[in-house]
């Protein structure tokens, strides 16, 4: 029974679940869909563009439709004069700032990669004054009593070697 009174409290949470994923997939949604539509909008203006120059062309007197292209090619050297313009702008805003991520790499990172280096060496002196004063001992006391030990159990295998004999050759004359 308690579980029956659960299941509707279940079946709520993937329903919430579902619905903001709803949400978030139409927020999503929106990311794409208004860049597209400004893509949409500007290669609509050129289609229009390109279509009344070739009607303008085909059916407007020739000197007027040569000044008409006069009028709109100057227009459009203008506006890329303006473009370089901006350009240019861009380009000292992007050297401005990588001189400042210049500045920052040499006032903020090469502090940083000293005292690590500094770091580095010490660890390094730490690790050979252990090596030469703790760990060299212990491997020292360590190959010693082993060495003692070896030489206990030859001696003393060899007194076991002697009593067995004696005792077998006890039993073999008795």
């Amino acid at each position: 029974m308690p579980q029956q009174a659960n299941k509707p409290e279940q079946l709520a949470a993937p329903q919430d679940a579902a619905d903001s994923a709803a949400v978030e997939s139409g927020k999503g949604r929106s990311v794409f869909f208004w860049p597209l539509v400004g893509v949409a909008a500007v290669v609509a203006v050129f289609v229009i563009g390109l279509v009344g120059a070739v009607l303008t062309a085909i059916l407007a007197d020739p000197d007027d439709a040569a000044n008409w292209v006069g009028i709109i090619r100057d227009i459009f050297i203008i506006v890329l004069a303006m473009e370089g313009m901006l350009m240019g702008v861009a380009l000292i805003v992007l050297i401005v700032q990588l001189a400042a991520l210049v500045n920052l790499l040499q006032s903020e990172i090469q502090p940083i990669v000293d005292n690590t280096s500094e770091t580095v060496t010490t660890v390094r002196g730490t690790a050979e004054f252990m090596s030469q004063n703790v760990v060299e001992p212990v491997i020292k006391a360590g190959a010693l009593l082993a060495a003692i030990g070896g030489v206990l159990r030859e001696v003393l295998g060899l007194r076991r070697t002697v009593r067995r004999a004696r005792a077998g050759s006890g039993k073999k004359t008795a």
